[in-house]
């Protein structure tokens, strides 16, 4: 059965977010051809923002889920009940605000943006946005996270690759009949109905027997509050070089931002949707037995943190000749900048290089340890980015972003090897440090080769060719430094071959 999760959560996820991924720069070249760098800027924002609204449920979803974990892998049916009707009772209690905040910004937003865009429209495009937020919080989120810790995370792809490619042709309309932006917020809002349906649906025809009202009111869910810290820093580190370029400089250079974020961010999508998918397995087996997890936990770092790298290497070479052709034809801003390639491929490597270990540490109950450290990384990340976004521009946000990783790093994977898993490290900088040598030495020899490339074919035909190679080395660095890793893999394609 937990093979059977796994599979489909790893086909799901993968395929599903490539199909995305292309979908996902297909759309933004016709949103600027259409409406300009302005308004795709403008969108990219408003996004942004509403990540940031996300923190009003800062600690529940991280927190309900590593409450699960235990119940689920024991089968204890009243402990699921607790906490699946903790997690609902505070989605719903946290919805009035978020509804009142979703008007408060409609009506700020348009004053504080420096934005071509019309007052009216934005204060629309904010609304519409905010209204799918407030839906999603009220119906959906604690069924997600049922998923998601039962190892149905599948399911949750299958929904969101629906609601994605269902936007994306939403905005290819649009775009194409050239109405107002607003009107595709709205298209974007009635998918987003059609979503809650379909969960409703499926949670009477599979998960009929929870029940939401088991837990009492005095009940809470363990270590929310660190989660809530955790959210916060995470989401304002993670969200902040967008709506300082908007506020700071203007929409348009938070455009080029988003073309050059929309390649590296989907890569690390592509990564997280197949790492979401699999990623119950830590939880369920730190529970169950530690030492099989030691082993599991360094494969994870290896194939994912591997895995990070070789499409960084890959998207670092191509990236500034597909922004030339993605860009052909616009000249409302410059998108050519040689070195946010390098920022870029850097911010992603580094992050998950704390991924797992950071995981481990909500899964083992340590999370109240990391609220200093959380802080800390945020604080820095936005200081930095005010100071270097009026010198450097969009770089500067970049550079503060890079400047701020390196902490997390080494006390997320010190905390998971010495204190919690108490063992030497050894393994864990063998695995990131090989990595890093591997994207150094491609950023060297890049500076070395000229890449002709003048049409999207010749960009595949590149694409094709680096990817076998890096792959190849990647894959060989990675196996050197963790065997384990191998072998892993291959008892269990020999268990599936031998069960058949």
């Amino acid at each position: 059965m937990k093979e059977s999760k796994l599979l489909k959560n790893v086909i799901f996820g993968f395929g599903g977010q490539f199909l995305v991924l292309a979908l996902g720069i297909i759309v933004p070249r016709i949103v600027i051809s259409s409406y300009g760098s302005d308004v795709n800027g403008l969108m990219s924002t408003v996004t942004q923002v509403f990540t940031y609204m996300a923190l009003l449920e800062a600690g529940i979803g991280q927190a309900a889920r590593n409450a699960l974990f235990k119940p689920l892998s024991e089968g204890d049916t009243e402990g699921i009940n607790c906490v699946c009707s903790v997690s609902r009772r505070y989605f719903r209690k946290i919805t009035l605000y978020y509804g009142a905040i979703v008007v408060v910004l409609s009506l700020g937003l348009p004053f504080v943006l420096k934005s071509n865009v019309g007052f009216f429209t934005i204060f629309l495009v904010v609304l519409l946005e905010g209204l799918s937020g407030v839906i999603s919080f009220y119906y959906i989120e604690t069924q997600t996270i049922i998923l998601n810790a039962d190892g149905r995370g599948y399911i949750n792809n299958g929904v969101n690759v629906a609601n994605k490619i269902s936007v994306y042709l939403a905005k290819i309309f649009m775009a194409a009949a050239g109405l107002n932006i607003a009107f595709l917020q709205f298209a974007c809002f009635l998918i987003t109905v059609a979503k809650v349906i379909f969960y409703r649906i499926y949670f009477e025809k599979n998960y009929s027997w929870i029940d939401y009202n088991a837990a009492s009111p005095n009940v809470k869910l363990k270590d929310r509050n660190s989660y809530i810290i955790t959210e916060i820093t995470w989401t304002i580190f993670s969200s902040t070089d967008l709506v300082v370029l908007s506020i700071f400089v203007s929409t348009q250079l938070a455009s080029v931002y988003s073309v050059y974020n929309m390649v590296f961010s989907s890569l690390s999508v592509l990564l997280n949707a197949v790492y979401t998918g699999v990623g119950y397995i830590l939880g369920q087996t730190y529970h169950e037995d530690i030492r099989k997890y030691c082993k599991i936990h360094d494969c994870f770092n290896s194939v994912f943190v591997g895995g990070m790298t070789m499409l960084m290497c890959v998207a670092y070479v191509l990236i500034i000749p597909f922004i030339k052709l993605y860009t052909k034809g616009i000249f409302d801003v410059n998108y050519i900048y040689p070195l946010l390639p390098v920022l870029f491929a850097l911010v992603n490597i580094l992050s998950w290089s704390r991924y797992v270990a950071g995981n481990l540490i909500g899964v083992a109950g340590h999370i109240r340890e990391a609220q200093v450290m959380n802080i800390l990384e945020a604080a820095i990340n936005i200081v930095f980015s005010i100071i270097l976004v009026r010198r450097f521009s969009i770089t500067g946000v970049l550079i503060a972003t890079v400047v701020a990783l390196p902490l997390k790093v080494v006390y997320c994977n010190y905390m998971a090897d010495r204190v919690i898993l108490q063992r030497s490290s050894r393994k864990t900088i063998l695995i990131l440090g090989l990595n890093y040598l591997l994207f150094t030495a491609t950023v060297l020899i890049e500076k070395k080769i000229e890449i002709q490339v003048d049409n999207y074919m010749d960009l595949i035909i590149w694409g094709c060719l680096l990817s076998m190679v890096v792959g190849i080395v990647g894959i060989a660095v990675n196996i050197m430094v963790n065997p384990e890793c191998m072998r892993l893999v291959t008892e269990k394609i020999k268990e599936r071959k031998y069960q058949k």
